[in-house]
């Protein structure tokens, strides 16, 4: 360790030694409420001289790291409150706790007070990074999907979510991976004007599910001023596409708008919320599959168009029965209804003439609907003012999907015409239980309880000219019960050290029925333990240092356990397998932090029996190529993380970062040694720049080397966004555009070379558009008094896939 810290040392310039230590607090209102977003101040007990600031979190919590000894006190300011101030306290040898401070309503009116800070758009708390992107000019108009990749080191590529190259992250939506199922999809549909902030745990304790690596909270737009308010916003998009290559028009034009509204009262005891979205868009896919299969190479180009229309509500109240107690009820709905209707064609060539020797083409019409309501009830308990409290969180959630697919394929002008029918309806019941106790002014335990239920039925239909194909016909039941229990302890000790350790442990109990072959296809039944271990050590004023261990899972989707056979052409089609392994991953990390802010990381992943969600297989006879899911043997990834913020005089600010991956995976797959890898690099940056008080400018993008992605090798990919943001109406309103991908390169390429199967790939998307919003916000914006809760089913919707 003296050999680390002498090497870290010299690396930053030699920052002396000196004895620090952290403060931390609360802040409550009057009905001992937590006060959010407060303005809290470290100041000198000599002279009340400015030393820090900072805000509240959600719980009312702010904390202050690396203080040198002396006197200070605390100051805390509100808007509409009273200011107040602590007593002069000393920082020594150890940690300083500041009693709970009670903010009082201030007498004075307010209604000529206009307040124009803004939150940064990049915030390192104690245990996440917070991403803010309400306030985004470069996210108007954008989706869920497309505001994730602001995450610095998140990259999305075909469909895929990797951070540091892996693709093993948990999406929750305020708290839980959301009521939806087909989270893919509700993440395409989801617009960002709903949303607040993201939240990132790169190395999630024990209190979380064991489900995941990294953990993505998307937290949600909701107002917590008092009296009555809300927003409404208007946004657009549209592209201009060149799909010649299938036979169409040279310019398609596909876009859309989405219409949003939000309303918040609170009064005395009742604070009631709703808010309701609607998106109507058109979206398009372009896909190219060339392969080669004996003395036959297949060139296949997919056009597919679809539309879409969603409606997103939600509605909620929380009622403040005492000091102690609060009680929630959430209520939450999604409606989507389209179709896509792709167009195929396929030209089969002899690899020794290069001749034409055969060519059809696959119509494929798919409507589709997809809705689920959800139901949230939770209790929040207060012990005392210490901390002590319990929260209870109970689900249920109901999801329905039908999906016609109607194929027609044509060849030397006889049409053939397929179709499949899925009708897949799903159940989630859910009670969780978290309990927080402080041992002291150092220390504290959590401890809890989850139980979840999932029933889900997969019926599938395949007819081959209107007669029922029995053999491609299945009705596959998944029935599965996980309980878990974990403790987690946090603590401080001496003068630079903390330690946080956890362990949970969770017992899964499955079975998956297929109709056809009349039995369970898939039994489970199983207790695993996932211990973590975090140990930070401050080596100076400015830097620490925290080496983590952490053990996670990741269960197979259940729509990856489904044996269905989903036809995307008469040669090309997918399959479920239903005896996949749960993927076990063991993480160590090492990560520095200069001010608070991470900088550099250092990590290691080995996970065992890695699921692949498209391993390649293929039929020399039938000519069919299908992919499916599989269990690979090992899978490591290493990487090197380092990130820097941008500051250009007063104006512009941001961020940058790099990461160097290195990926490799070994198994033993269809008779053979599967063994590849390789390293790449990853560069991101986002900046942003205020030219007036009314116009801002943000400019965002990321760019990856050639990298190894399961089977598939994806060449080098990248894209820029660009957004400006004009205020109006003395504030209330802002209108902004953005044009993202400006130079169209985020398309996807790749190739596949493995034993006898040899196949290239390529896709694009509309992602060059340009979009147009406006949003205005009403009511009472300046007296804030609410609290922020999460719900219980944290990880069951997140493995439901839609086709």
């Amino acid at each position: 360790m003296k050999l680390l810290q002498t090497l870290l040392l010299s690396i930053f310039c030699g920052f002396g030694a000196l004895a620090q230590q952290k403060i931390t607090g609360k802040v409550f209102d009057e009905k001992n409420q937590a006060a959010e977003f407060a303005t809290v101040s470290l100041l000198s007990a000599k002279d009340s001289s400015m030393v820090k600031a900072n805000l509240t979190d959600a719980s009312g919590v702010y904390h202050f790291e690396s203080v040198n000894k002396g006197r200070y006190l605390i100051s805390i300011s509100m808007m509409g409150y009273q200011k107040a101030f602590s007593a002069v306290f000393s920082v020594d040898q150890s940690p300083v706790t500041i009693e709970n401070i009670i903010l009082k309503t201030s007498s004075k009116t307010l209604d000529e007070v206009t307040v124009t800070a803004q939150k940064p758009f990049l915030e390192q708390r104690a245990d996440k990074l917070v991403v803010n992107v309400a306030n985004s000019p470069a996210s108007v108009g954008s989706t869920a999907i497309e505001v994730l990749q602001k995450v610095p080191g998140l990259i999305i590529a075909q469909d895929r979510i990797t951070i540091a190259g892996k693709a093993s992250v948990s999406i929750m939506i305020d708290g839980k991976p959301s009521q939806y199922t087909d989270m893919n999809q509700v993440l395409k549909d989801l617009p960002s004007n709903s949303i607040e902030k993201i939240e990132v745990i790169k190395n999630p304790s024990a209190k979380y599910d064991a489900a995941g690596g990294a953990v993505i909270n998307i937290v949600m737009k909701r107002n917590a001023n008092l009296g009555t308010n809300g927003s409404v916003a208007l946004n657009f998009r549209g592209a201009m596409v060149d799909n010649t290559v299938v036979n169409r028009s040279k310019n398609d034009f596909f876009g859309g708008y989405s219409p949003n509204f939000s309303l918040n009262h609170r009064k005395g005891k009742w604070n009631v919320f709703g808010s309701y979205t609607y998106s109507d868009r058109t979206f398009f896919q372009l896909t190219q599959i060339d392969r080669v299969i004996g003395k036959d190479e297949f060139s296949n180009i997919m056009m597919n168009p679809g539309d879409a229309k969603v409606h997103n509500a939600r509605l909620g109240a929380d009622y403040y029965l005492d000091k102690k107690n609060t009680i929630g009820i959430l209520l939450t709905g999604f409606d989507r209804s389209g179709s896509n209707n792709s167009t195929a064609i396929t030209k089969v060539f002899s690899t020794e003439t290069k001749q034409l020797t055969s060519q059809f083409e696959t119509l494929n019409d798919q409507p589709t609907t997809r809705n689920n309501i959800g139901y949230n009830l939770n209790w929040k308990h207060s012990f005392d003012s210490t901390g002590r409290e319990l929260n209870v969180d109970l689900d249920y959630v109901q999801y329905k999907l039908k999906n016609q697919n109607l194929i027609t394929i044509v060849d030397n002008g006889l049409r053939r015409n397929n179709s499949q029918s899925v009708d897949n309806p799903v159940q989630f019941m859910t009670a969780k239980l978290d309990y927080t106790h402080p041992i002291s002014k150092d220390s504290k335990l959590e401890a809890g309880g989850k139980m979840s239920f999932a029933t889900i039925d997969n019926d599938l239909r395949f007819y081959r000219e209107q007669v029922l194909d029995t053999k491609r016909s299945n009705v596959f039941n998944y029935k599965e019960n996980i309980n878990a229990l974990y403790v987690n302890y946090n603590t401080s000790f001496g003068k630079k050290w903390e330690l946080q350790t956890g362990l949970r442990t969770e017992q899964t109990v499955a079975t998956g029925f297929s109709q056809v072959e009349n039995k369970n296809v898939l039994e489970r039944n199983y207790w695993q333990f996932f211990p973590s271990v975090f140990l930070t050590h401050k080596l100076n004023k400015s830097l620490a240092i925290t080496t983590s261990f952490t053990r996670r899972i990741d269960r197979p989707s259940y729509q990856q356990q489904n044996p269905f056979e989903f036809q995307i052409d008469s040669l090309t089609f997918t399959r479920g397998n239903p005896l996949l392994k749960p993927q076990l991953t063991n993480e160590i990390k090492l990560q520095l932090t200069f001010d608070g802010q991470p900088f550099f990381a250092l990590g290691y992943n080995n996970t065992n029996d890695v699921i692949v969600d498209n391993a390649p297989k293929q039929d020399p006879a039938t000519k069919r190529t299908y992919t499916t899911a599989e269990n690979l043997a090992t899978y490591k990834n290493y990487f090197v993380e380092l990130n820097f913020p941008i500051k250009i005089g007063k104006k512009i600010s941001g961020y940058g970062g790099n990461q160097l991956i290195y990926n490799a995976y070994n198994a033993n797959y269809l008779g053979g040694t599967f063994d590849q890898s390789r390293v790449n690099w990853l560069a991101y940056f986002n900046i942003n720049a205020k030219f007036t008080n009314k116009l801002s400018m943000e400019m965002g993008g990321w760019y990856m080397t050639r990298s190894q992605q399961e089977f598939l090798t994806l060449n080098p990919l990248g894209a820029l966004t660009i957004g400006l943001q004009y205020k109006v109406l003395e504030g209330k309103g802002k209108i902004s555009l953005a044009m993202n991908d400006v130079f169209y390169t985020e398309q996807t390429r790749g190739l596949i070379e493995y034993q006898d199967i040899n196949l290239k790939y390529f896709s694009r998307e509309a992602s060059q558009n340009l979009r147009l919003g406006f949003s205005y916000s009403f009511g009472n914006q300046k007296l804030k008094a609410s609290r922020s809760r999460q719900t219980g089913s944290e990880s069951e919707s997140n493995r439901v896939k839609a086709n």
